[in-house]
């Protein structure tokens, strides 16, 4: 059996091998937190990308919302400017005049609603009524109606029945608001005399009758009755 004397052995190692093990010891050091750092900005980089994506998939929900929104209103309101246009049709023997509706601002239409459903005076489905008399019962039948089906809803009605009427329902649209996102939108209005709009194009569908005094973010559309 051979001994191994560890002084020598120390001895005949190089002398500069310290230095190359603390030298390697620094660089294997280094790495480790080379490798945290760039694991570190790999999930920065991540989350910045996964919130990117968030945001448009928040986007793109909120813009699918007030579509939806937009085509049920669009769907209500010609649903109700065909049922009056049916009434005053189902009322041939009416006054030109039974089927107007045009003195009570939005407000105070509003107001009449607080407390529910407008009270019908006389029901003409169980009783015998004078043409006048059916009018009054299908037009305050028909504003409750409209009440009903969309929120905070009014309607205009303007004009006579040997020309045409123009029945305007206005209702409140929480989306129809400002670029900021949050202020009601002024809805353009117009003049409407015997029946007659005085704006053209788009602007005679969507513009709501000054006389009625909408209040911010309210939307209006316009049709004409031909009995």
């Amino acid at each position: 059996m051979h001994l191994i004397n560890m002084n020598t052995l120390t001895h005949h190692l190089p002398a500069d091998c310290g230095q190359r093990a603390s030298r390697t010891g620094r660089l294997a050091r280094y790495g480790r937190k080379s490798q945290i750092g760039s694991t570190l900005i790999e999930a920065l980089v991540a989350m910045l990308v996964l919130s990117v994506g968030l945001l448009g998939i928040a986007g793109l929900a909120s813009a699918s919302l007030r579509y939806s929104q937009g085509a049920w209103a669009r769907a209500a309101v010609a649903s109700g400017l065909s049922d009056l246009a049916d009434r005053v049709r189902s009322n041939p023997t009416a006054s030109i005049t039974d089927y107007r509706f045009n003195a009570t601002t939005y407000a105070n239409q509003r107001i009449a609603f607080d407390d529910g459903d407008l009270a019908i005076a006389l029901d003409c489905l169980t009783n015998v009524c004078t043409p006048t008399q059916l009018a009054t019962y299908q037009l305050t039948d028909w504003r409750n109606t409209v009440n009903r089906n969309m929120p905070g809803a009014a309607v205009w009605v303007s004009g006579t029945r040997d020309t045409q009427y123009v029945a305007t329902i206005m209702w409140f649209d929480k989306t129809f608001v400002e670029d900021d996102g949050v202020t009601p939108k002024a809805s353009e209005e117009c003049t409407i005399v015997a029946g007659v709009i005085d704006e053209d194009g788009i602007a005679a569908r969507t513009c709501c009758p000054a006389a009625a005094a909408v209040i911010d973010g309210v939307r209006c559309t316009n049709m004409s009755v031909i009995p």
